[in-house]
């Protein structure tokens, strides 16, 4: 379908493929949430936004969506069939505590939550998604009754606290995951030198030890971080968290130049690699890593293969 779409949209004048391309992509998607997933699509008025309700699991998830980009990630959750992270989220019935680092949209988190009632501690840096995130909590809340469950933190996630200028190189719209928070050359694929800046904000940081020790947020059971290329600052500002071993088990995002750094802290405090995910298959890019207590290795492995075998018998 994709292919058909792209090969008429090639012979269209470019005025009326640049009309209908949007449509394509969000006729796409609609199909997929209401034919594959047995899901559907509601406006909510309070929250003025879309809510999608999609199955997870025996339970449905209810995520808020403002964009396009917003409804794909939703839609698209665990389509991919060797996705560390959507087999991780539904393995981790432990989880007290997510600190989800990065979290875009929020679902991630918001699944967990439905999974097994975890309390979600949001960390996310773009102004668009904070808001996103907020109105998939009321989302939660109304059904479980338990806002507390959740702490919103409208920051990145660095070494240590500061305050510094936040590029914006997306418009500043819900689903944008493309910011800078101070340091151009921190990031991955070489850094965000020369690239479009729509918009900048001034911004603090966090550090995950911070969040815990300092402003007295529960300390996490469980982490996922997706940072583009700033996970090896973020792990550094975890080091007593790392040291404590209270985390079950992290799942990093990591890519070229910051992999090392992470890999090391982690096997120093006592955790094992225990399965990757590649997303580009045949570039140096980036991979999710799933880290796992060592005392806990085992039992984590079977964890993994046992999800693996009942979502493969899912699809």
């Amino acid at each position: 379908m994709a292919t058909a779409a792209h090969a008429i949209s090639r012979v269209l004048p470019k005025p009326l493929a640049g009309w209908a391309r949007p449509k394509w992509h969000m006729a796409r998607e609609l199909f997929v949430l209401y034919v594959k997933l047995g899901g559907s699509l509601r406006r909510d008025k309070e929250l003025s936004c879309w809510v999608v309700n999609r199955p997870l699991g025996d339970k449905t998830l209810k995520a808020a969506v403002r964009s396009y980009r917003e409804l794909r990630r939703v839609t698209r959750f665990g389509d991919n069939p060797d996705d560390l992270v959507f087999h991780w989220i539904n393995m981790i019935d432990d989880c007290e505590v997510l600190y989800d680092i990065g979290a875009a949209n929020g679902h991630e988190g918001l699944s967990v939550h439905l999974l097994h009632g975890s309390h979600i501690v949001y960390v996310e840096l773009f102004t668009p998604s904070i808001e996103t995130i907020l109105k998939g909590v009321v989302l939660a809340s109304r059904d479980d009754g338990h806002p507390n469950y959740f702490d919103v933190v409208g920051a990145a996630c660095d070494s240590k606290e500061r305050f510094a200028k936040t590029l914006l190189h997306n418009p500043p719209v819900a689903g944008g995951t493309h910011n800078t928070f101070d340091d151009l050359d921190a990031y991955c694929r070489g850094g965000r030198q020369g690239e479009k800046v729509w918009a900048s904000q001034w911004s603090p940081s966090v550090s995950i030890d911070c969040l815990h020790e300092r402003h007295g947020l529960p300390r996490p059971t469980h982490v996922k971080m997706d940072i583009d290329g700033f996970e090896d600052r973020a792990i550094e500002g975890a080091a007593n968290t790392l040291a404590s071993g209270h985390v079950r088990s992290w799942v990093i995002e990591e890519n070229p130049g910051s992999e090392e750094a992470v890999k090391s802290a982690m096997a120093n405090a006592g955790y094992t690699d225990i399965a990757h995910f590649v997303h580009y298959e045949g570039i140096e890019d980036a991979e999710d890593h799933l880290y796992v207590r060592n005392d806990l290795v085992d039992e984590y492995k079977d964890r993994l293969a046992t999800i693996q075998a009942k979502l493969s018998q899912q699809k």
